[in-house]
């Protein structure tokens, strides 16, 4: 079961990574030859590396914590999956949401904070940088899971996700993530299916798309979240686009494609993907860095 619908995610990102290529969405410098070798290394590293480090981590604590904690919630997927399902997905998606929008905010005060937030950005930083230093990239489905070297270890809800795995619900974990991935997949395709939508001549159209955009993040919103101006600190949620209506007030629902993608990159940056994963100069995202 748990093969099967890993094969689906990655069915899907390769699927529509071809329908990107054979639609031109990647040609005129929308995306380089190092957008590739990022995507590679980043989704390498996450599943022979990180993933790994962090289940075995979290196993090392919680036995030597709790010794006989493995397996224990098990009873809560099996008399109560839907429920257990629906919290799992609203707590792991919140967790996603309060981080990712920490890594978009203003530099705090404090300073032990400051560092915390610094580290976040850093490795975060990745995630948004496309194309070339020309401004000419776009966003792709193979963008999905980049991010830096330590993002796997410092995001709640990949914590949230293996604590919930080693406490026993298997079954909610595959079938919350598997949808997550393939939602934020979608997100990421150079695709605006919704935008047809949300310009649709037919008024009744247009309101229902504006109001499905107040519950669920649709590709066009994580667009803008990409891109480089006023909304790239917006849409901060991978799913649930209530959180960002409701709860960090940072929905955008916009009825056009971003102008520019990606934020500005040294020319390092741009041809040397080792600089962009591996980065580890935390001062630069500190005060005077």
């Amino acid at each position: 079961m748990e093969e099967l619908l890993k094969v689906v995610v990655v069915v899907f990102i390769v699927l529509a990574a071809l329908w990107e290529v054979a639609s031109g969405r990647t040609k005129g410098g929308k995306k380089t030859k190092q957008d590739w070798q990022m995507a590679f290394l980043a989704t390498l590293m996450m599943g022979i590396v990180q993933r790994p480090l962090l289940l075995i981590g979290i196993s090392f604590i919680l036995v030597t914590i709790f010794p006989s904690s493995a397996g224990s919630l098990a009873w809560l997927e099996q008399e109560y999956f839907w429920w257990t399902l629906i919290v799992f997905f609203c707590i792991e998606e919140f967790l996603h949401g309060f981080a990712h929008l920490f890594a978009h905010s203003r530099r705090p005060k404090n300073k032990a904070l400051q560092w915390v937030q610094a580290f976040f950005k850093m490795n975060h930083r990745p995630h948004h940088l496309s194309g070339g230093a020309d401004g000419k990239g776009q966003l792709s489905v193979t963008q999905t899971f980049i991010n830096g070297w330590a993002w796997w270890f410092i995001l709640p809800n990949y914590w949230f996700q293996l604590i919930a795995l080693y406490l026993g619900l298997t079954e909610v974990f595959l079938v919350a993530t598997v949808f997550k991935g393939l939602w934020a997949a979608h997100t990421h395709v150079n695709w605006n299916y919704d935008l047809y939508l949300l310009n649709h001549r037919n008024k009744w159209m247009r309101s229902i798309m504006w109001g499905l955009c107040h519950i669920l993040t649709f590709p066009t919103q994580h667009h803008q979240h990409h891109s480089r101006g006023k909304n790239s600190a917006k849409n901060v949620t991978s799913t649930l686009a209530v959180y960002d209506w409701l709860v960090f007030k940072t929905l955008a629902i916009e009825t056009n494609r971003p102008e520019v993608y990606g934020w500005r990159q040294s020319e390092e940056e741009a041809k040397n993907v080792f600089k962009r994963y591996f980065n580890t100069n935390v001062k630069k995202y500190m005060p005077g860095g």
